[in-house]
């Protein structure tokens, strides 16, 4: 189970691959865990980087995912409260599961 914020415990339904489609590029996404009562897309940074070998730069208004060599920004995000929000985060790729239970919410938070 995942544990949020407040300390309620939710069940995670699946477990599998997927990837965020973005303009010019894909971030692919592996062991993601999909929690039905969680409303919201949220990636860990730690991993996020660990698995595309990218950096985070935060601004106290925007977020900017980079290539880790390159330095090339290939998305950025806006920070909305206390959560920094990749808006144009397209379809989740439903590939690693075998029902419609894959949300496919139309942002990513950043945590």
């Amino acid at each position: 189970s995942v544990v949020t914020g407040d300390g309620s415990h939710h069940k995670i339904s699946h477990i599998g691959n997927s990837h965020l489609s973005m303009v010019h590029s894909s971030i692919p996404l592996r062991n993601v865990i999909v929690v039905p009562n969680v409303k919201k897309n949220i990636i860990s940074v730690s991993k996020l980087t660990d698995d595309t070998h990218s950096s985070v730069e935060f601004t106290p208004s925007s977020v900017y995912l980079k290539d880790a060599r390159t330095k090339n920004t290939f998305t950025e995000g806006v920070r909305k409260g206390d959560m920094y929000v990749i808006e144009e985060a397209p379809k989740v790729s439903k590939s690693c599961v075998s029902d419609s239970s894959f949300p496919s919410h139309n942002e990513v938070n950043i945590t």
